[in-house]
């Protein structure tokens, strides 16, 4: 577990980090399971509403969306594939993501066979806590 400013990253997953995404990814058998990470949902705060649309699915692609208090923001598949599974409990109730958001996968998908485009997905502890570092760095600047 990398642990950054109180946030928790599990290191038995992936991060997409395209344009600011934090969304984990975790393989199980033949299917990957989607959710967002700890510093999404801390840059999110209470999550309000949560919705999943389509089936098949370009890497990089809007599949849904989310709202908080704070904003109203799309929500990436990291991957292509077909989506199988949609975590109904958490489509009606968002804010389990705040409770728990490691396991409170919003989607499983089926990968393309020829599919991991590597340039966005981290998964050693030392770049997820570079990047993670970065990204507080920027809202820092920001704010």
């Amino acid at each position: 577990m990398l642990e950054v400013k109180g946030m928790k990253f599990p290191l038995d997953r992936k991060y997409y980090t395209k344009d600011g995404a934090h969304i984990w990814l975790k393989s199980e058998d033949d299917i990957v399971k989607v959710g967002m990470d700890a510093f999404a949902v801390e840059m999110a705060g209470l999550l309000t509403y949560l919705t999943v649309t389509g089936k098949q699915t370009e890497g990089g692609e809007a599949v849904g969306s989310f709202e908080s208090a704070k904003f109203v923001s799309r929500f990436y598949s990291p991957i292509s594939g077909q989506i199988v599974d949609i975590n109904e409990e958490v489509i009606k109730n968002p804010r389990k993501i705040n409770d728990d958001p490691y396991n409170s996968w919003i989607f499983a998908i089926k990968p393309n066979p020829v599919e991991y485009n590597k340039k966005y997905i981290l998964d050693k502890e030392e770049d997820i806590k570079k990047w993670i570092s970065e990204e507080l760095k920027r809202v820092e600047e920001d704010e």
